[in-house]
């Protein structure tokens, strides 16, 4: 068991490594966490209410019947809110959904005091004595490395995620209508991030402080923009 010198002494090692970082216990504003598992990457970004940010990244094609499982999988098991996950994949080969369940579950038990900052449309995380736990940038790419500094993000976490169904004539029996997943995660007042499936210009969507990322949930192209431009602001004020 500790002594009470023991802790004392744990204590000013805390404080010290916080003054050698230039960060301050208020600064400490979240709890990150990060993993990799076979084919899969996933940061985990959670604020002082337990409201979390999920972003998982494959190198497989990520369908909706893939974000759909992993989805359901980390509700059953972690009770994570669907509208909290962004799984996005970079590649077509063939799927490994139980990679990102598990590399977002080790993410979850790997949680440790941290700092968010933004600048030059990248979200860089880190920890408590400096280190770099992860990077989310303009492209939406997630790395573990080359944080970049940037203005402190300070906040609740909140997420949104609709279906859109766009506009289509009759339909075959037993045909299910298209629809299109939107997603939106926002990390304090700074740092909002629009998830869209499939291929879309990322120039139509982006705003200050917004991280567009592609092929979100889905692989399947999007319909009219008109559409998803209408669906991405409804989700938008629901965020606000």
């Amino acid at each position: 068991m500790p002594t009470r010198s023991s802790r004392r002494l744990a204590g000013c090692i805390v404080i010290e490594l916080l003054l050698a970082s230039g960060l301050s216990a208020a600064d400490l504003e979240y709890q990150a966490g990060t993993a990799v598992f076979g084919q899969a990457k996933a940061l985990v970004v959670q604020d002082r209410r337990g409201h979390r940010a999920v972003i998982g990244q494959a190198e497989f094609g990520v369908t909706r019947a893939v974000s759909d499982f992993v989805g359901a999988r980390l509700l059953q098991k972690y009770e994570v809110d669907r509208a909290g996950v962004l799984v996005r994949g970079l590649s077509t080969g063939p799927a490994q959904p139980e990679d990102l369940v598990t590399a977002i579950g080790v993410a979850l038990g790997r949680l440790e005091p941290a700092a968010v900052r933004f600048q030059d449309e990248t979200m860089s995380v880190t920890s408590r004595d400096g280190r770099c736990l992860a990077t989310f940038t303009a492209d939406a790419s997630l790395a573990f490395d080359h944080c970049i500094g940037g203005d402190l993000v300070h906040g609740v976490i909140r997420s949104a995620f609709q279906m859109v169904e766009p506009e289509h004539g009759l339909l075959q029996r037993n045909a299910a209508p298209l629809s299109y997943p939107v997603q939106v995660i926002a990390i304090g007042k700074q740092v909002t991030i629009l998830g869209l499936g499939g291929a879309v210009s990322p120039g139509g969507f982006q705003s200050k402080g917004v991280i567009v990322a592609p092929f979100s949930n889905d692989t399947a192209p999007p319909p009219a923009d008109v559409v998803v431009q209408s669906a991405v602001r409804q989700v938008m004020k629901r965020i606000r």
